[in-house]
């Protein structure tokens, strides 16, 4: 696994929304992430949600990985697969926030022998929270990941973003993110990214990031890919016009 798990895209940390019922949210982005042992690419990563409830999102999302470590050779290859079940139980009103619950799961599906996978399976459990106002909106998550891998340890993470609509295309946004020490003779760290989403079409969008870490994760990381929006059936059952009934 790369150091850092792009979970909401452009940034690390994730929102409670979720895609239209039945409808689909695909991300393709090229990250890059440099820390002090290796260069890791996904080179592409394929996210992919779809609209299973109208507040009910399935995802999964595997990259093709490229990685280097410093002094050694290269490999690339599928790296490992996540799966998850976002379930947003509260809806946004006046003077409440949107909150949502996102267990996945980390499947060792890359090879761990040549540096593209963990080896053993990993566990999400966050709780994840959205609140907006005026041109603003502020979202955040607080979790704990249960490892498995021998030499790793379970901890706690948490993270921030707001961003801000600039104009009716364009939002910037700040992340502020960190987690409890991931292994047995690792540190916590903290880190940041400065990002944001340009909408091209009503489909189509472009989203990117960048950042680094003040301490244990990378020194440089990026994010830029295309965020591609699949409408689902509205609120009267309706898609492309033709009423449509839910499928159980």
């Amino acid at each position: 696994m790369t150091p850092f798990a792009w979970a909401g895209p452009p940034y690390v940390t994730d929102d409670p929304e979720t895609p239209e019922w039945h409808g689909w949210e695909i991300n393709i982005p090229f990250t890059s992430e440099r820390t002090k042992d290796k260069w890791a690419v996904q080179m592409p990563l394929f996210d992919i949600n779809y609209g299973f409830r109208r507040n009910v999102q399935l995802k999964v999302e595997f990259p093709l990985l490229y990685v280097h470590p410093i002094g050694d050779g290269h490999q690339f290859g599928p790296g490992d697969t996540l799966v998850g079940i976002k379930w947003r139980f509260l809806e946004e009103e006046a003077t409440r926030p949107q909150l949502a619950f996102y267990p996945q799961v980390i499947l060792p599906t890359g090879d761990s022998k040549r540096g593209l996978g963990d080896g053993k399976p990993s566990y999400l459990i966050p709780l994840v929270g959205q609140k907006s106002w005026n041109k603003w909106t502020l979202y955040g998550n607080l979790g704990y990941t249960v490892q498995t891998t021998k030499g790793n340890r379970n901890f706690w993470y948490s993270g921030v973003v707001i961003n801000r609509d600039i104009s009716e295309r364009l939002k910037l946004g700040v992340e502020l993110f960190g987690n409890s020490k991931k292994e047995a003779d690792g540190h916590s760290d903290v880190a940041f990214n400065v990002g944001g989403e340009l909408k091209l079409t009503d489909r189509y969008r472009l989203l990117f990031s960048a950042g680094r870490s003040f301490r244990e994760g990378p020194s440089f990381a990026a994010y830029f890919g295309l965020q591609i929006i699949l409408k689902g059936l509205s609120k009267g059952g309706q898609q492309n016009g033709k009423v449509q009934s839910e499928k159980n």
